[in-house]
């Protein structure tokens, strides 16, 4: 399978800050993890969630729980209840926010979270028109990198995947990257847990994988993968 990526972009190149550059200071997914790392240089890699109303913002979880202390899926609530909602006394930044602190000083990863309501695609697209930075999307969900696909074909696309256990259709596509002939993503991104990963999942398309938080995993990362997100340590 081709892929639109040379080694020396970004993509493959430079390691990325899973979250922003968190620590125990800052928050993951927070304005001031990204700050950390635009300071610092990274590439971000960050996660979308969409409001029952439509809004996007930056954020990992589907349940608020771990991160607010609010025990309620993000994905139910509206834009200003998760608005009100805190984290370490920062509130949960919009994807717009996020797109005008970061202002193309660094690259950006970005994750689409599997979504309960439709539409999140589109207002992804609709959002990065006229952004003046570099970017690539990736998900899980082969379904949502086909419809990125349609939307804006030229966008750099990932695919994500692990080694996910049991043999449901839904965790052999995760595990096998099975919709890939579909998709057509131009890297893929897994689980360092699962590598070294066979020829017939890569298909020839570059590794990048998640997420390197000791020495062990990065020396895996370095052996198996082209690149690699990283967070808790500085590689």
């Amino acid at each position: 399978m081709k892929t639109r990526l040379k080694n020396t972009d970004w993509e493959l190149s430079c390691p990325i800050a899973h979250r922003g550059l968190w620590n125990e200071v800052y928050p993951e997914n927070s304005i001031s993890a990204y700050k950390n790392a635009i300071e610092k240089g990274y590439p971000i890699e960050m996660d979308i969630q969409m409001s029952v109303d439509g809004e996007l913002f930056c954020f990992h979880d589907d349940n608020a729980k771990r991160m607010t202390g609010v025990d309620k899926d993000i994905r139910t609530m509206t834009a200003e209840e998760i608005r009100a909602l805190n984290i370490q006394n920062e509130k949960i930044p919009t994807f717009a926010e996020f797109l005008k602190l970061v202002g193309g000083k660094v690259p950006l990863l970005i994750e689409i979270k599997q979504q309960i309501n439709k539409g999140v695609e589109k207002k992804t697209i609709d959002a990065l028109k006229g952004y003046n930075g570099a970017y690539a999307i990736q998900s899980f969900d082969p379904f949502i990198m086909l419809k990125i696909k349609k939307l804006a074909p030229d966008v750099i696309r990932g695919q994500l995947g692990l080694k996910a256990k049991g043999n449901s259709p839904k965790n052999y596509v995760i595990r096998n990257l099975a919709l890939n002939f579909l998709v057509k993503p131009d890297f893929v991104h897994y689980d360092v847990a699962g590598l070294p990963l066979k020829k017939r999942v890569t298909n020839g398309l570059p590794v990048m994988c998640w997420t390197i938080n000791d020495k062990d995993k990065l020396e895996t990362a370095k052996k198996y993968a082209d690149n690699f997100v990283f967070e808790k340590i500085i590689p």
